[in-house]
């Protein structure tokens, strides 16, 4: 069985200069993936992937630290506070904030309940600062949608008891350059739930936002419209953040794809339309493991068609949610659609490398194939996609 100890407060400063370390392969049928160790000792549930230090390559970006392409060189971010015994940073996204052609990061924290940017330090490549914007509540993670239709990414966080999205809005600065203003705007209540999603569910070609208990349904005027609520379903107490809105069955409307995201079972809503009603039936994907509480939908075998990926969170809770104890592991999904039903292939199993709350999918060598950066508690990898 895996373990490892969570008790690492206070001791990212004495990591920088050690570099990563190269592993066994793992296979996914008819792919292969590299696992290369970034970090094993890393709590931090979230990471970005960007050029950091402007040499072309993509570094990566994960919670105190930030790691050097292609050595993997560990360098220091900033001293990020421990809550409760464990980090902040629950989602790790690039967006250049200050719009100075350095690369920041918005990170969604559930333990200090704030949503913060961090802000690079430019040419020096010293300490960056952290930013608080505001501090809303408890929040599970966030992700970067154009909500508003204007061309450019805005704020969607999921929080548990409150819901809204951010505007973001660039701004003249007093004395030239450039800023970046966030307007909160309010969504329906029936939103403040463990899941959240972004898509087109009705077909109207205008994205709106789902949660467990419903939909709302994006107006045309995302700002000062009202986003209707439609209760249409409940999928479970705790749903995946993500879950993803896809054309599963690829008959024309969008389905539901999500998780038990501290049990076991992921699941798709199939959407049934009768003239203007709308109904929705549930499949069962794969109720084999738990704790899939991050989605991912890439192809990662280039054939045309994405997969669903999903990934065991490790520890999300001490242990305590079902299937806690049971080995990591790291599936891809695709649906057959003239059998109805999905085939699983292995990404890892039972290597420590855990899923958390904010992996990304990303081309990170330029051989032109989509790898895997994977944060989590069980520590900080890479899995890279030998297809090329």
């Amino acid at each position: 069985m895996f373990s490892k100890s969570l008790s690492l407060g206070g001791r990212v400063l004495l990591w920088a200069g050690l570099s990563a370390t190269y592993v066994a392969n793992s296979y996914a049928g008819d792919l292969e993936f590299r696992k290369v160790v970034i970090n094993a000792d890393s709590l931090y549930s979230a990471a970005a992937v960007f050029d950091v230090d402007h040499d072309g390559d993509l570094d990566i970006v994960g919670g105190g630290l930030w790691y050097e392409a292609p050595s993997w060189k560990r360098h220091v971010v900033r001293d990020v506070p421990f809550i409760r015994g464990m980090p902040d940073g629950f989602a790790a996204q690039p967006y250049d904030v200050n719009h100075d052609g350095w690369m920041d990061f918005f990170e969604v924290n559930w333990r200090s309940a704030s949503i913060k940017w961090i802000e690079h330090p430019g040419e020096s490549l010293g300490e960056w600062t952290a930013h608080t914007i505001v501090e809303p509540g408890p929040t599970e993670s966030g992700r970067l949608y154009d909500i508003d239709g204007d061309g450019n990414v805005d704020l969607l966080p999921n929080g548990a008891r409150w819901a809204a999205w951010w505007q973001m809005v660039t701004k003249d600065r007093p004395g030239g350059g450039k800023t970046t203003e966030l307007i909160r705007r309010e969504l329906p209540e029936g939103l403040a739930e463990h899941g959240i999603a972004f898509g087109d569910v009705n077909g109207d070609g205008r994205n709106d936002i789902v949660g467990r208990k419903g939909w709302a349904e994006a107006p045309e005027d995302r700002i000062q419209g009202d986003w209707k609520w439609h209760p249409e379903f409940d999928l479970g107490r705790r749903v995946s953040v993500p879950f993803q809105v896809r054309d599963v069955d690829e008959d024309g409307d969008n389905d539901l794809i999500y998780s038990d995201a501290h049990g076991y079972g992921l699941y798709w809503q199939e959407q049934v339309l009768d003239g203007s009603d709308r109904s929705w039936v549930q499949h069962e994907i794969d109720t084999t493991w738990s704790q899939a509480h991050f989605l991912l939908w890439e192809d990662l075998d280039q054939n045309g068609r994405p997969e669903l990926i999903a990934g065991k969170r490790y520890m999300a809770h001490g242990g305590r949610d079902p299937g806690a104890h049971e080995p990591l592991t790291i599936y891809r999904y695709e649906f057959d659609r003239a059998a109805k039903k999905w085939n699983r292939w292995t990404i890892s199993r039972d290597e420590g490398v855990g899923f958390g709350l904010d992996a990304k999918a990303i081309d990170i060598d330029a051989d032109g194939d989509l790898d895997l950066v994977t944060p989590g508690r069980s520590g900080l990898y890479l899995l890279e996609n030998q297809l090329k």
